[in-house]
């Protein structure tokens, strides 16, 4: 690796800390950022997002304040139970390619709806029409969280579903200029850990 791909890489890996450290912020009741409308204002004129987040449209995850992050930021994409669709993956290539994001975050969260409704179709054995795509796309990690762990199947179907995202989007020619790491986001202690892949 040369000398400019090496700090390249190092400022990902700094990016990544910020994130975290401001995870600690947020945990703590101290957030640097108030996000109001003259921070607003401030970043109006163009933006410079330092790294995606790929999450749920779950309203209890906002990913600005999870990470104490200010307007303009990041850059945010979400579908429920973060399915990598056409248009969420054409997004995140979008702000690799245009916006120079070198980061890329997937965001699942523990409760998560969409999960949950795989793992009672899978239980259910049941392809219930009203369930359709998001059921559908979320079986396979449902049914193997099933089958290993029934007692604890939520956050084992979530962790497969944010090593499968993960492993999804590294696949993508477009995406391959940024790191892609899995993040797991703790509703009741707004903690944000790291999935290994």
């Amino acid at each position: 690796m040369n000398a400019s791909a090496l700090m390249a890489q190092r400022e990902v890996i700094d990016t990544l800390g910020g994130l975290l450290e401001g995870n600690e912020r947020f945990r703590a009741g101290e957030p640097r950022f108030k996000r109001d409308i003259e921070s607003a204002r401030r970043a109006a004129p163009s933006q410079n997002p330092k790294a995606a987040v790929f999450t749920c449209v779950d309203s209890r995850v906002t990913a600005e304040s999870v990470f104490d992050c200010d307007f303009g930021q990041l850059a945010v994409i979400r579908t429920a139970g973060h399915v990598p669709d056409r248009a969420a993956v054409g997004s995140l290539e979008f702000v690799v390619s245009e916006l120079g994001v070198p980061l890329i975050v997937v965001l699942g969260h523990e409760r998560c709806g969409a999960v949950g409704a795989a793992l009672s179709a899978v239980e259910e054995k049941s392809h219930d029409p009203r369930a359709g795509y998001l059921v559908e796309q979320l079986w396979q990690p449902a049914a193997q969280a099933l089958e290993e762990a029934p007692d604890e199947a939520e956050p084992l179907a979530m962790r497969l579903q944010i090593q499968r995202t993960v492993a999804d989007l590294k696949r993508r020619e477009n995406l391959k200029d940024a790191m892609i790491v899995g993040a797991a986001y703790s509703l009741d202690t707004g903690e944000v850990t790291l999935v290994d892949e």
